[in-house]
């Protein structure tokens, strides 16, 4: 598998390391999201960015594009992409992604609540990560010569 997707996060993102360099995920333990007087987390994904750091330093930025695709850099270059849904059914809050046919499996993160531009997120094994927003870029046109740099994912929302 080429990464954990939080978002990134993420999203991510996933997001968003992978597999090989996230060591015994099942010796990590969940940790409980708590925030009273955080913000809720956005009830819409579309149009924002999330960046997850790693263990390692490895920054992760996930891209949540309108049409329901996401796109993943891991230090500003491109890592991985593919397509995300949220849903909210009751209370069960759930960002899903869908890595490009043949690079990985669907990942679900449960978000937390905002704080402080900040929002935690945990995926079904229990594993929580730390998303921050950042300012989110449309993809570049095909044709186009722009694209996301390298330092895109600097800038907090």
């Amino acid at each position: 598998m080429r990464s954990l997707t939080i978002l990134a996060l993420g999203m991510a993102l996933p997001a968003c390391t992978p597999a090989s360099d996230e060591g015994d995920s099942s010796a990590l333990t969940p940790q409980q999201v708590v925030s009273p007087s955080g913000e809720p987390a956005p009830e819409v994904f579309v149009a924002t960015a999330w960046r997850a750091v790693a263990a390692d330093g490895a920054r992760y930025t996930t891209y949540l594009d309108a049409d329901g695709t996401y796109r993943d850099l891991r230090n500003g270059d491109p890592w991985q992409t593919g397509s995300w849904t949220y849903s909210v059914v009751e209370r069960d809050k759930r960002l899903c992604f869908m890595p490009a046919p043949d690079s990985g499996i669907e990942r679900c993160w449960e978000p937390g609540r905002m704080s402080g531009g900040k929002m935690k997120a945990t995926n079904d094994d229990g594993v929580s990560i730390e998303l921050e927003r950042v300012d989110y870029r449309p993809p570049a046109d095909a044709g186009s010569d722009a694209g996301v740099d390298a330092n895109a994912d600097d800038a907090p929302a």
